[in-house]
């Protein structure tokens, strides 16, 4: 499979867009935080493709990951950009966002947080519910800017037409 420059160009910047996202935040319930650089990552995998999500979820968690010490938060969100990837060639992107936080991400972080950082069982419950009012934000704002603007016709499917 040939990837288009595209592709690797709107990649990168979706990277640093996320990475930037990163530091935005808002207040929520009980001193919790939302944060919205999950945008990023939907977008790159709903309008680039697989590859692209799995980058730009990768690479655009290490700030985060590396601010709260735990490393898993990069698979994490790779695994949320593949998913979303996936998942757009079937589903509008809403929809493959809110699929791949349930079928990857959440598993993931419960996993790594019940078994490996010993988070307790109700602990546990609060992040996965912040982290799923996050994605459903995030997830609609990536539905809208990939469909509004028609981000994947304009960086896959021109890249093909052009061959």
């Amino acid at each position: 499979m040939k990837v288009s420059s595209r592709v690797i160009a709107f990649t990168a910047v979706l990277s640093a867009l996320t990475v930037v996202l990163s530091f935005l935040s808002v207040p929520f319930l009980y001193g919790s935080r939302i944060h919205f650089f999950q945008v990023g990552i939907m977008l790159a995998g709903a309008a680039g493709g697989p590859i692209a999500g799995l980058l730009t979820g990768s690479v655009g968690a290490l700030y985060m990951a590396s601010v709260r010490s735990d490393p898993t938060i990069v698979v994490g969100n790779g695994l949320l950009g593949l998913g979303v990837g996936v998942l757009c060639l079937r589903l509008r992107p809403v929809l493959a966002g809110l699929v791949a936080w349930a079928l990857f991400q959440a598993p993931w972080i419960f996993f790594t947080g019940t078994l490996i950082f010993r988070v307790p069982l109700p602990a546990m419950g609060f992040i996965l519910g912040l982290l799923t009012v996050e994605d459903m934000v995030c997830a609609s704002v990536a539905d809208v800017l990939t469909n509004r603007f028609h981000l994947r016709s304009l960086i896959v499917d021109s890249g093909r037409l052009q061959q």
